[in-house]
C-alpha cells in the first residue's frame, strides 16, 4: 500500500509541475471601426456594398484578435456609430478606449484602388502616449466579401504575432 500511495503522490506532484504556474494575462485591446477610401474611379455606386463589407471586415478583425487568447477585446462606446480614426478622431478613441480599461486601440483604412487591387492599413497604438507600437500595409486582391475578409484575417494574425503588446 505505502508504494502505491507514493505513486500516486508522485503522480499528482508531476501534474502540478507540469501544468503552468500562471497564464499571461490577455492584453486589453480595442478596435475602432476601420475608414475607407475608393480611388478607383469606378462608375458603378458601390457604397452600400463597401459599408456592409467595412463592417464585417472590422468585426472579423475583432472576433479573429479576441479568439487568438493573446488579446482581450474592450468593446469601445462609440462602436455602432462611426467609431474611426477619422471621426470622431484618435485623441477622442484613445480617450474612450483608456476610459474602458484598453491599453492599445487598433485604427485602420481600407483602400481600395481598383476592382482587382485593396490596401489595408492598420496601426496599433498605445494609449497611454499615443505612439504607434506598430502598423503595416496590406495589400489584398479582389472586391469580394471573400478577398476582404481574407485581409482581415491576415491583418489580426499580423498584429498578434508582430506587435509587441506585452510588458
Amino acid at each position: 500500500m505505502k508504494v502505491h500511495a507514493m505513486i500516486a503522490a508522485a503522480m499528482v506532484g508531476a501534474a502540478l509541475a507540469a501544468s503552468p504556474v500562471r497564464a499571461d494575462p490577455a492584453i486589453p485591446v480595442a478596435v475602432a471601426n476601420f475608414d475607407f477610401s475608393d480611388t478607383s474611379g469606378e462608375p458603378v455606386d458601390q457604397s452600400e456594398t463597401h459599408e456592409r463589407r467595412l463592417r464585417h471586415l472590422s468585426d472579423f478583425l475583432r472576433q479573429q484578435l479576441a479568439t487568438s487568447g493573446k488579446l482581450k477585446l474592450i468593446n469601445l462606446p462609440c462602436e455602432k456609430a462611426q467609431c474611426t480614426a477619422t471621426d470622431p478622431g484618435f485623441e477622442a478613441l484613445a480617450s474612450q478606449a483608456k476610459q474602458v480599461g484598453a491599453r492599445f486601440i487598433v485604427i485602420g483604412i481600407v483602400e481600395k484602388t481598383s476592382t482587382l487591387i485593396g490596401w489595408v492599413k492598420y496601426s496599433v497604438l498605445n494609449v497611454e502616449d499615443q505612439r504607434a507600437v506598430c502598423g503595416e500595409l496590406i495589400t489584398y486582391r479582389g472586391d469580394t466579401d471573400e478577398s476582404w475578409r481574407r485581409a482581415a484575417k491576415f491583418s489580426a494574425g499580423q498584429i498578434v504575432s508582430r506587435c509587441p503588446l506585452g510588458g
